[in-house]
């Protein structure tokens, strides 16, 4: 877990037992009807391609494929939707009583179709990144990326894929893993974006990047968030990513016109509160890094509700790069969209530098929110629920520099959401201090039971 979230991860207090039953209803669909996205719990947050939030999948008893174990699709924790394609490239993640699966949260699987006779049971929990690498938090020999011998996906990504392991092993550079692969050159490569062929283009998209050719950067905006190639705009977003600064001003206005051609509440319209999509633009403008900073700020100040949460969103993955963007963010956080808060509270938590300035704001998104956030959206939770929720998992993260917020943790333990309570409970043990400790104490005391006394179990 170290490895994949760093040191001092969080521990989500979302879990939940699946049941596979020999009868089940799940039965009667295919494995390809079953595969799915998880949505985040309680209500929608942006999906995110670093990997800031992890699942765990553990088999309490023996699960061959013909139990029905959950089913994988490699590759997919970049796409904003399944398709079909996708959907047979299904594989069983099978294994022995005790086995654990860690995953990107975003990636797509499927319960798979019991054939025995037995229950299969698989127990999912949620684990969160506290803050940004600063170097490889595993065992690493070498912090170049090269490709694996054997690939698990249809495609050859290596370009958003080195791009991933930088951003892990901590490098502000991120596609400097990239540069020192060796890439085909492709005569023609911008030509060749237009053929139907997709491997053609995603090699012509790394000869692009590797060449720095900035011609093709129109043809590889166009490209962006078609939902029905993901592996083609997975690359067209990273080869803008690589293509740098020279990118910049095309996507932060492709970002703008695509949210001015919708009609009524974009943001509405693109939210959703089971998982958020953001625009590709605003990942590839995460990614291109510093260059971005002051147009992502500057994006920030714009009347499009859409716009600025892709904006506080871009911000929020560029990690402690966007430093200089806090204090704008930190005013986001007064915005009448309960949208933009929450997206500027997580990308502030993800920054976590200067937490002085915009920890007074925090704290009273904790005590008052607005009467239009108390609407239930889903699983009888509001927006404000969302917008705590939010701001006590910031708490948690930024751990021992939140210490002066001791006091209001301590009666955030009292909200009257769990979950919200359950964050503010881990950012007091990670404040670590007699008090805090001893009011986190007192909360779980007051929980306490003896299941001996129950003969029924639920499951």
């Amino acid at each position: 877990m170290i490895s994949v979230l760093g040191p001092g991860y969080i521990e989500h207090p979302h879990r939940f037992c699946h049941y596979v039953g020999p009868a089940s209803v799940i039965q009667q669909r295919t494995l390809e009807e079953n595969c799915h996205q998880d949505s985040y719990t309680p209500l929608g947050r942006p999906r995110q391609h670093y990997s800031r939030f992890a699942r765990v999948m553990y088999y309490p008893q023996d699960s061959p494929a013909e139990i029905g174990p959950t089913h994988l699709i490699p590759g997919t924790q970049y796409h904003k939707r399944i398709t079909d394609k996708d959907r047979e490239n299904a594989i069983p993640a099978a294994g022995d009583a005790g086995t654990i699966f860690l995953t990107h949260f975003d990636i797509a699987h499927a319960a798979g179709i019991n054939k025995t006779n037995k229950p299969r049971h698989m127990i999912k929990f949620i684990y969160v990144r506290a803050h940004e690498p600063v170097k490889p938090s595993w065992d690493c020999r070498n912090t170049m990326w090269r490709n694996p011998e054997t690939l698990a996906t249809p495609h050859d990504l290596r370009l958003p894929w080195s791009h991933m392991w930088d951003w892990l092993c901590g490098k502000d550079d991120r596609y400097e893993s990239f540069r020192g692969l060796h890439i085909e050159h492709v005569d023609d490569a911008a030509d060749a974006l237009r053929t139907g062929d997709r491997r053609a283009q995603i090699a012509a998209m790394c000869s692009l990047a590797a060449d720095k050719d900035i011609r093709a950067i129109p043809a590889l905006i166009g490209k962006l968030n078609d939902s029905e190639e993901p592996w083609t705009r997975l690359a067209a977003l990273h080869t803008l990513g690589a293509l740098g600064a020279p990118s910049v001003q095309p996507l932060a206005a492709s970002l703008v016109n695509s949210a001015a051609k919708k009609t009524g509440d974009s943001a509405a319209e693109r939210w959703n509160e089971s998982a958020i999509t953001m625009d590709d633009e605003a990942h590839a403008l995460a990614a291109i890094g510093l260059p971005s900073l002051d147009t992502l700020v500057g994006l920030l100040g714009l009347e499009n509700e859409w716009v600025r949460i892709n904006a506080a969103f871009g911000l929020g993955e560029m990690d402690g790069l966007a430093a200089k963007a806090v204090p704008t963010l930190t005013r986001s956080l007064n915005d009448d969209s309960h949208r933009v808060v929450r997206t500027a509270t997580d990308a502030l938590s993800s920054i976590r530098r200067n937490a002085g300035e915009f920890m007074p704001a925090l704290k009273r998104l904790l005590k008052s929110g607005r009467p239009e956030w108390d609407t239930v959206m889903g699983r009888h939770w509001t927006p404000y629920d969302q917008v705590r929720f939010n701001v006590a998992m910031a708490f948690a993260r930024l751990g021992k520099e939140a210490s002066s917020q001791e006091d209001l943790l301590l009666d955030t333990l009292a909200d009257t959401n769990g979950q919200v309570a359950m964050f503010a409970l881990d950012a007091l043990r990670r404040i670590g201090t007699p008090s805090a400790i001893g009011g986190a104490m007192e909360y779980l005391a007051s929980r306490r039971w003896d299941e001996s006394v129950y003969k029924r179990r639920l499951f």
